[in-house]
């Protein structure tokens, strides 16, 4: 009956749940149902149910995981469908355009994809889904996954079993969801954290500062930062490539901001 019949039959919103739950209970033993429901900013008995599979999310309960979660738009669309009672949607323009937004959606959310059109640059780097779930890290069907996505947006192309870049740099001036930029952010800043404990001194850069700002300065700080980046990318990638890194800047409040007239 189709992708769509055969994810709702088994509970697909109580799929995503269950599996991210178990994923933070691995990192957190405490952690509780009741502090994922509190995290996902939806009732814990409405949570319970569904992961009991006893009924599904209400359409602003799906906004709201989805939002938390960084869900892909077929995620979301397949959870959707659950709350619409629909039976199947084989129709090919409508997977045409969720394809395309899942492409879009993954190039920006997960990390690998960016990493293995950095690699393309690389010579030698190879076309092979082992190859590169050694090199970068990731399991082989992610890399399978990455290598994909990359040639069907043909930013790649795969030729006797090499990589070979088709675009002389990437941006993007669509509208990518927000959750997906989020998603992408919060892996980078594991990826740092992982490399603050297995990357030795020599081979990275930490650092920080604390300080009372003016936040009126912020956008001149920003414009600063960005030209920063652009410096620092010139520099690296003037040499010769051997490896793929990843460059972020830090800059937040540890404070809450005082409304006007409350100081």
């Amino acid at each position: 009956m189709g992708i769509y019949k055969e994810f709702m039959e088994n509970n697909y919103c109580g799929q995503i749940l269950n599996r991210e739950l178990s994923e933070r209970k691995a990192k957190n033993s405490y952690y509780s149902l009741r502090a994922f429901a509190r995290d996902l900013g939806i009732g814990s008995t409405s949570l319970s149910d569904v992961l009991a599979n006893k009924r599904s999310l209400s359409k602003s309960n799906i906004e709201k995981v989805s939002d938390k979660l960084g869900l892909t738009p077929i995620d979301i669309d397949l959870m959707l469908g659950e709350t619409k009672g629909r039976t199947a949607r084989e129709d090919l323009e409508e997977k045409q355009r969720l394809q395309l937004e899942e492409d879009t959606f993954r190039l920006i959310a997960d990390w690998y994809h960016l990493a293995i059109l950095s690699l393309a640059k690389i010579p030698g780097s190879m076309a092979d889904p082992c190859w590169l779930s050694e090199r970068l890290g990731i399991t082989v069907s992610e890399a399978e996954l990455g290598l994909n996505t990359l040639k069907r947006l043909g930013f790649i192309e795969i030729k006797r079993g090499k990589i070979y870049r088709t675009t002389v740099s990437l941006s993007t001036t669509r509208d990518i969801p927000s959750s997906a930029i989020r998603k992408y952010h919060r892996s980078n800043l594991r990826l740092a954290e992982d490399s603050l404990e297995q990357v030795d001194v020599e081979l990275r850069e930490f650092s920080s500062m604390t300080m009372a700002i003016d936040p009126e300065k912020l956008p001149q700080a920003k414009d600063i930062l960005m030209r920063t980046k652009r410096r620092i990318s010139k520099l690296l990638e003037s040499g010769k490539a051997k490896e793929v890194y990843t460059l972020t800047f830090q800059l937040f409040p540890v404070t809450t901001a005082v409304k006007e007239g409350n100081h």
